[in-house]
């Protein structure tokens, strides 16, 4: 992200790039997507959830997990972040992330950013197995940087100096964000 710019200028910028390479007829609209509006609603959310259920001491880390889930009466899937806290934290290797330690009531947000997203693209026959890859990895990369620096870190550091953030897919790719306290 570049300093100075917000996650929706960045967002923006992001969609610029892949609409030079490949035009497609959905890039206006997700640039259109509700971004700084949902950023208020996942600082709500996290703090909602560590206030709910407060950080043990062992908890170093929190994986913000980026995920489809199904009501079973639709077969449209819902499409949502999640949290939960681990005791563990690498930076190169993800596996610190199988076995959480901390798992809130309020766990899962449903994103309407990230629904917006599978709307546009599902249809995309060719293209959708990569932009479903890369749009939410992207998107929640960007706005949880930007959200994580408007929390309000006390709820967060009762016992740690800072808590380690990585976002990206169960089983799959994933990027290391700024950690909540670290400057």
């Amino acid at each position: 992200m570049k300093s100075g710019q917000t996650a929706c200028d960045n967002w923006n910028q992001f969609i610029d790039f892949h609409k030079d390479i490949k035009p497609k007829r959905y890039w206006g609209a997700l640039k259109k997507l509700p971004i700084e509006a949902e950023q208020q609603e996942i600082k709500e959310w996290l703090e909602l959830a560590v206030t709910g259920k407060p950080l043990s001491k062992t908890i170093i880390s929190f994986w913000i997990g980026i995920n489809k889930f199904t009501d079973g009466k639709s077969d449209d899937p819902i499409c949502a972040m999640y949290l939960s806290g681990c005791r563990g934290y690498s930076k190169d290797d993800i596996e610190w992330a199988v076995k959480p330690a901390y798992s809130p009531e309020y766990k899962f947000l449903a994103s309407d950013v990230l629904d917006g997203i599978e709307k546009k693209i599902h249809t995309d026959k060719k293209d959708y197995s990569f932009l479903d890859w890369i749009l939410p990895l992207a998107y929640c990369s960007l706005t949880l940087t930007e959200t994580i620096k408007k929390l309000d870190k006390k709820k967060f550091l009762n016992h740690q100096k800072k808590i380690f953030v990585t976002t990206g897919h169960d089983g799959g790719d994933f990027i290391n964000l700024k950690a909540i306290g670290q400057r």
